[in-house]
């Protein structure tokens, strides 16, 4: 898929921003606080309805403006002729999101319409950091794929949260917990199940493009549950006890996590910064890769300043692994590196959020 077409108005410095985007790379040139990160945001907010940098909406709307607008048509591989219309509208913190015409009654009825990947310049937290960041890149991930997972997702947060509740109430009975915990066993089934089939599958094509930037070191990743399936209820009704002491629940999927290791050694502690975010880097694109094994409409890949801190030679390498028929909409202050890069590209400047072709 790419995205043909997108407008924002009023969406942090951009006042008015109309862009018909080239369907292969696209090259957003501009010095730092012209906006190069806010039009990447806001193509992220229309695909997702969240923000990747805060939690606080109202953070995105311009200066003494009430509200923002969002607007795209994205063309599927499937179907090259029809676009399909996102239209996005936030006023004094309601927000309304209409598909070709139609308004959404939930969020999660987007997810999926226009699936992106998104590396920003320190995209490298998805193997330095905490396991918060590794679950919440395969939720997305696996959301934007799977409307069966999402709906687990969904399922298992709303009785994780309701039984976390209970916990911290005084004289808590048992049967009231044992509802709740009924759901989650059977939601995360489906959470632990997928998780693990994405993993498996990634793990491959991952290893594969790592191989490609460095070749003497080779990537492994493996998803570990926090408990496995069959004995979850049981680890729950076993562990009330310490719950309840803590008013918060111990065991489960809210809790799983990713290992990355270089050479056998654990990424997280051992590597340095640029193995770091090769190895992020490759776990990331593999996704593509993945998308096209199953024939899937691939996803836009969003790139914040990616060439940042990289030495040319491994930005370059970064760029050939992505494969031809992708969209790639990249920011970069470095104008002359971008000229020097051997893909066919389209440019656009960017000064105080407006954009030209250049």
């Amino acid at each position: 898929m790419y995205l043909r077409n997108f407008y924002a108005r009023y969406f942090r410095c951009i006042t008015d921003l109309n862009v018909e985007f080239h369907t292969g790379m696209n090259i957003i040139i501009g010095a730092n606080a012209q906006g190069k990160t806010s039009l990447l945001e806001a193509v992220h907010f229309l695909s997702l309805a969240r923000s990747l940098r805060t939690n606080n909406e109202k953070e995105l709307v311009q200066y003494e403006r009430d509200g923002f607008l969002l607007k795209g048509k994205v063309v599927s591989n499937e179907d090259m002729i029809e676009p399909i219309s996102i239209d996005m509208k936030w006023v004094k913190g309601n927000k309304k999101i209409y598909v070709n015409g139609i308004s959404l009654e939930k969020v999660s009825e987007l997810i999926g319409k226009m699936r992106i990947v998104f590396l920003t310049s320190d995209f490298s937290d998805l193997v330095s950091e905490g396991a918060s960041y590794r679950r919440r890149f395969m939720d997305v991930q696996l959301s934007q794929m799977d409307s069966v997972y999402l709906y687990a997702l969904q399922g298992y947060q709303r009785a994780l949260r309701q039984r976390n509740e209970l916990l911290r109430k005084p004289d808590v009975k048992q049967d009231e917990l044992w509802i709740w915990e009924v759901q989650m066993a059977e939601f995360a089934k489906t959470l632990i199940s997928k998780r693990s089939a994405f993993i498996k599958n990634l793990k491959p094509f991952a290893s594969d493009i790592h191989n490609q930037i460095i070749s003497d070191e080779k990537l492994e990743i493996c998803y570990l549950p926090d408990v496995l399936e069959e004995v979850f209820l049981k680890k729950l009704e076993e562990n009330r006890k310490a719950d309840i002491q803590r008013g918060q629940t111990i065991y489960g999927p809210h809790r799983d996590d990713i290992e990355v290791k270089i050479n056998g050694y654990p990424v997280r502690q051992y590597a340095s910064q640029g193995q770091k975010k090769t190895c992020a880097y490759a776990i990331r694109i593999s996704e593509i890769y993945l998308s096209k094994e199953k024939k899937e409409d691939f996803p836009i890949v969003l790139a914040d300043e990616l060439f940042s801190d990289l030495d040319p030679q491994r930005g370059k390498k970064f760029l050939e692994t992505i494969p031809d028929g992708i969209q790639v909409i990249i920011t970069a202050v470095d104008e002359m590196f971008c000229r020097n890069l051997e893909r066919k590209f389209d440019m656009y400047r960017i000064r105080s959020g407006n954009l030209e072709k250049s």
